[in-house]
């Protein structure tokens, strides 16, 4: 399975920055959703409040006063005396349905002629404290309410001067309940806008910090690992200079005395010491090829001279025992700072499968296509689970870190009996 890795750094930080102002958007929108679902209940609340004290209002000053046996048989002097008190109360307001039921559930007055002598399940015990909500216009008593609109009820126990019980019920209309959940929205809003202003300034101002931080860092990491390159540069330098003018000419010299020597015994007639001393001189000769090799490998020739691919192609030539394939092309554009790393990258990649590949074949492919560069390295190996690997295998993390210097993309794709690896970068 292929898996992409080393992102460039710009797509890092703007992905830390938006994991850091995503939550931040969302806890504004839910904090303006939940202002509003606040304001809205607490205007119902409110307007509950407002029928119940209307309710008590009525039940006191208008209906208390006129209980008397004429209005509990309906006489119509009473009647009119309170629809007369009735309408000079309620005019103007929101409170549309007036009613009142004896004990026994009859409607013995309603502002609404309809209702009065008909008799209905009582909304509520006449014995219970006030009862107060929205209004269930499915309800008999309700048929006449519009159901399209909103209203409020409210239900109060009376009791008249001879101790007979009564329910006092009025219906107020909500129209009104829109207005005064916009009135409190209005009056939460400046508070919540500033309060979302300042939220989304901080916001910003700590996104602003967040991105310039790890930019900071991720520079920082770029040149201590670009320290790190030219250190073991340096390193890999002076070894293979102490090597070549030291151990490597030793044992050239060495391999010289040894075939002289080799010539003598044979011209003495001293066949086994003859043997014996060419067989050292051809050891030596062997171990000088080794190491001239290792000395490539260790550092690699001028790059700028030789060019990215004669420098891999010296790479491939060290692989005993495995057939090799390669298209490399050259590419003289490249930016110097890409073709070190790239050499770097197949350096530690081809030696990744020399040592723990398993492999027969390896196929090294290195093209532009348009202005991307692309190297990949694919063996016939034993794979590697590229999850496991990352963290304890320091090769690949170094792969990885080099591929990310350069703003490249990496990607690794392994199963047993094939492994690819390409690197994807821009030339310059």
């Amino acid at each position: 399975m292929a898996e992409p890795l080393g992102d460039n750094p710009r797509a890092i930080v703007r992905r830390e920055v938006l994991r850091f102002a995503i939550p931040g958007v969302i806890g504004m929108v839910l904090l303006a959703l939940a202002s509003l679902a606040v304001s809205v209940a607490v205007a119902r609340e409110q307007s509950v409040t407002d029928a119940r004290t209307t309710a008590e209002i009525l039940a006191r000053t208008v209906v208390e006063p006129r209980i008397d046996e004429g209005l509990q048989t309906g006489k119509p002097a009473r009647m009119a005396e309170l629809d007369a008190a009735f309408s000079a109360s309620i005019s103007g307001s929101d409170v549309k349905s007036i009613r009142l039921w004896n004990e026994d559930g009859v409607v013995i007055y309603s502002n609404d002629p309809r209702l009065i002598g008909e008799t209905f399940p009582l909304p509520a015990a006449i014995a219970g404290g006030p009862v107060q909500g929205m209004a269930d216009t499915g309800r008999p008593e309700n048929r006449y309410l519009d159901p399209e609109s909103s209203w409020v009820q409210v239900s109060l126990p009376l009791t008249g001067g001879d101790g007979s019980r009564y329910l006092f019920e009025i219906s107020k209309l909500q129209d009104s309940l829109q207005q005064e959940a916009r009135s409190v929205w209005i009056a939460f809003a400046p508070i919540l806008a500033g309060s979302m202003v300042l939220l989304g300034a901080l916001l910003v101002v700590l996104g602003i910090r967040m991105a310039r931080r790890i930019s900071a860092e991720l520079r920082t990491r770029e040149e201590l690992l670009e320290r790190a390159v030219d250190a073991s540069e340096v390193e890999r330098r002076r070894i293979a200079a102490d090597l070549h003018d030291g151990t490597v000419q030793h044992l050239a010299g060495l391999s010289f005395a040894l075939a002289g020597m080799a010539a003598r015994a044979q011209a003495a007639g001293d066949e086994d010491t003859a043997e014996v001393l060419s067989d050292a001189a051809a050891t030596s000769r062997t171990s000088v090829r080794e190491l001239r090799t290792l000395l490539v490998d260790i550092y690699p020739p001028n790059l700028e001279g030789s060019g990215l691919a004669p420098a891999i192609a010296d790479l491939l030539a060290g692989l005993d025992g495995i057939d090799v394939a390669s298209d490399l092309a050259e590419l003289p554009d490249l930016d110097p700072r890409v073709r070190a790393a790239l050499y770097r990258v197949a350096r530690e990649l081809i030696a990744n499968v020399a040592k723990h590949a398993d492999a027969s074949h390896v196929d090294v492919r290195l093209t532009q296509v348009g202005s991307t560069v692309i190297l990949s390295v694919t063996d016939d190996g034993r794979g590697f689970d590229p999850d496991v690997h990352r963290d304890g295998h320091l090769g690949l993390r170094l792969v990885e870190d080099l591929v990310t210097s350069i703003g490249g993309r990496l990607t690794i794709g392994s199963e047993p009996g094939s492994t690819s690896v390409t690197v994807e970068v821009e030339a310059s």
